[in-house]
């Protein structure tokens, strides 16, 4: 059993050059996933000087962790949305996701991009009494906006009520995320940090270990932000963790996902059934191998031997949609998906190039990254418990930890890292199954020898001897 995405076994890794040289250029792109690239992607004709800096490796963060889905059926999201945000709100965040999804098959097709694009029907089921009528309300609000909706059932799993639309799709998103690249001129620089940005008269100076890089704009592409103060972000939002694998099973094309938690996910890819669960906030089980173990024990009641064994790590949001958009000067961001970063992170590419070209864009208002409304007031709050929950659940090691120096250090084996994630000095846990150095509060994660391999954190953790 591998400890790695599927899509990351079909998938080359890039390997560009890490930056090694001040630059002086319109725009930096910070985050190498679907929103950084595809940011990149729609700003191709701008005539603009443009540079991408990513941390480790194209799309093999957030993105090559994904399920590969592209649907507009969305588990409890869209009534989420109708809660917070109304009627209105929710059926243009549907119009914006059938226009994502529409778009970027349009462009797998054009291109020809080799992404395993397979069209296929999405269900949406719940195996809970009390939730039929609340799907029932859901597919009828489709109805009502021009969306067919089916009543009916699948052998994958049980269900009080099912239905289901067609023409939704899936792919390989790092083949997606490097089809993008196809015919870019613009640099692409791989393991760059961006430690500091600095704002100055006349744009900003992003600041990486041995080098700057002066700009007009900044976008922020990255999963989570590294900073904490504006936006009051870890206020604005929560961190989801699901486990997830995929086992040899040749059934036909299935695309399926529960109403709401326990979360389950299902899909095929070649012949594979890919499937999630156990999706939890990071803070409140820190028990990674008891997950993936729940997990495992669901995909052999299916008669099911994983291949392949990963987790991945979404935003969520107070009020179910992403943040897009000007948050402050000319410094722009996109994150927040809610699980649904595909579409999201593609057409959220397309806003931040909109906005940086002075173009108009009907969705720019909609996603503002500040928005916000009294009904969220409580949400924050329980944000705020949160954030002390996970620090609270990372004072303790589940490894040896010891003083090296008087710097409180981890060990496992061989290997020796800090306790503390660089970004809020939370303290981190050791996941054992993919071997990986996780943190409870925000989300950053890095590798058995401490290299980070997702942020907010924004430099490695490792500990030498001589330390």
């Amino acid at each position: 059993m591998k400890n790695i995405s599927i899509w990351k076994d079909y998938s080359k890794k890039t390997n560009y050059n890490k930056l090694d040289k001040d630059l002086d250029i319109d725009v930096v792109i910070i985050g190498g996933g679907i929103t950084g690239v595809s940011t990149l992607y729609h700003l191709r004709d701008s005539n603009l000087s443009v540079a991408l800096v990513e941390q480790n490796k194209i799309a093999y963060s957030t993105t090559g962790n994904s399920t590969g889905k592209l649907s507009f059926l969305q588990n409890d999201l869209l009534d989420k949305i109708r809660k917070y945000s109304g009627d209105k709100n929710a059926f243009s965040y549907i119009s914006f996701q059938v226009d994502g999804m529409n778009k970027m098959v349009k462009l797998i097709n054009d291109k020809k991009i080799d992404c395993d694009l397979k069209e296929v029907d999405s269900y949406l089921y719940t195996n809970k009494e009390k939730e039929i009528d609340k799907l029932k309300d859901l597919s009828k609000f489709l109805n009502n906006r021009g969306i067919n909706t089916k009543e009916t059932s699948n052998n994958l799993v049980e269900s009080k009520y099912m239905f289901s639309v067609d023409k939704t799709y899936m792919i390989n998103p790092i083949k997606f995320v490097y089809g993008l690249l196809k015919d870019n001129t613009y640099p692409i620089y791989e393991d760059t940090s961006i430690i500091k940005i600095e704002k100055k008269k006349d744009g900003y100076i992003s600041y990486t270990k041995d080098n700057k890089i002066k700009s007009k704009w900044v976008v922020i592409a990255s999963h989570y932000p590294y900073f904490i103060k504006p936006m009051f972000f870890p206020i604005k939002v929560n961190l989801e963790k699901s486990y997830i694998s995929a086992s040899k099973k040749k059934i036909d094309p299935v695309s399926l996902i529960s109403y709401s938690n326990p979360f389950i996910s299902i899909r095929t890819y070649k012949d594979y059934l890919i499937y999630l669960s156990n999706s939890h906030t990071i803070n409140k089980d820190v028990d990674d191998l008891s997950n993936f173990n729940e997990l495992l024990k669901k995909v052999k009641d299916l008669k099911l031997n994983p291949d392949y064994l990963w987790s991945n790590i979404d935003i969520m949001t107070s009020d179910g949609m992403p943040y897009i958009g000007r948050f402050k000067d000319n410094m722009l961001i996109s994150t927040g998906y809610n699980t649904w970063g595909l579409i999201n992170g593609f057409m959220g590419g397309s806003i931040l190039s909109d906005i940086i070209n002075k173009k108009k864009n009907k969705y720019t208002e909609l996603f503002s990254p500040n928005r916000g409304s009294l009904g969220l007031i409580p949400t924050y709050f329980g944000n705020i418990v949160k954030n002390i929950e996970g620090y609270i659940k990372g004072i303790n090691s589940n490894v040896d930890t010891r003083y090296i120096d008087g710097k409180k250090v981890m060990c496992k084996d061989k290997h020796k890292v800090e306790k503390k994630c660089p970004h809020a000095k939370c303290g981190l846990r050791y996941n054992e199954v993919e071997h990986t150095w996780d943190c409870p509060c925000h989300g950053s994660r890095f590798d058995i020898n401490g290299k980070c391999i997702s942020g907010p954190a924004n430099r490695d953790i490792t500990v030498s001897d001589n330390d």
